[in-house]
């Protein structure tokens, strides 16, 4: 199975403040957000891949992004909210840009985080890490259980939980010194080959192109 994972569009238009936004902080799509996902629905349509399930997490703007594929890619399925999907509730960080947040709570959290994914010891974070990856781990056993080798699978989330489904590949060192630890950018996609319980990556933190995800989805590692 290919599972396609897609960070969410933009919430923040051009002169917003950007700030830290997890699951306390439901935003909706910009009008760009929502041409990232028309653009991702596209590319799907002319690439040829039939999704065999589309999911996305609870958030306005998972939902949004989910919904606008669905109808731009031909015959995509309609998505399923799943809440291991959720991003992580950033707690005492929620709702400050990250200069903010380096001078409340210092820099090294900040790009310990940013660099390689470690949980910060600033208060709030939830769920917990262990529960976190729990969850992302039985969300990807689960869909590999309902679809076939051959199929082709879309979850829509964002940047925080991505980060969760890197760590279940077996091949990501190169990766996470390419990616800035596993970051993903609005609107960009990964793609995971799941084959009898394990997980490679085939690309990350991508940019949708047609002609690529054909090949991609259709390439086996």
């Amino acid at each position: 199975m290919k599972l396609i994972l897609s960070r969410h569009g933009n919430t923040f238009g051009p002169g917003d403040k950007v700030v830290w936004v997890g699951r306390r902080t439901d935003l909706p799509l910009t009008a760009d957000g929502c041409r990232q996902a028309q653009h991702l629905g596209n590319a799907l349509r002319r690439s040829g891949v039939t999704l065999g399930a589309l999911y996305c997490g609870p958030l306005r703007r998972t939902r949004q992004y989910a919904e606008i594929i669905a109808k731009a890619a031909s015959g995509a399925p309609l998505p399923i909210v799943d809440s291991s999907l959720a991003e992580i509730d950033y707690g005492a960080w929620e709702g400050f840009s990250s200069q903010e947040i380096i001078e409340q709570f210092g820099r090294e959290e900040l790009e310990a985080w940013e660099r390689s994914g470690a949980w910060p010891e600033s208060p709030g974070w939830n769920p917990s890490e262990d529960a976190l990856a729990h969850d992302v781990t039985a969300f990807v056993e689960h869909v590999a259980q309902m679809q076939g080798e051959d199929s082709a699978v879309l979850a829509v989330t964002s940047n925080g939980v991505l980060r969760y489904f890197l760590r279940l590949a077996g091949n990501t060192v190169e990766v996470k010194m390419n990616g800035q630890g596993g970051k993903v950018a609005t609107g960009h996609i990964c793609i995971l080959e799941v084959r009898q319980g394990n997980c490679r990556v085939h690309a990350w933190n991508i940019a949708p192109d047609p002609d690529w995800l054909s090949d991609c989805v259709r390439r086996r590692a």
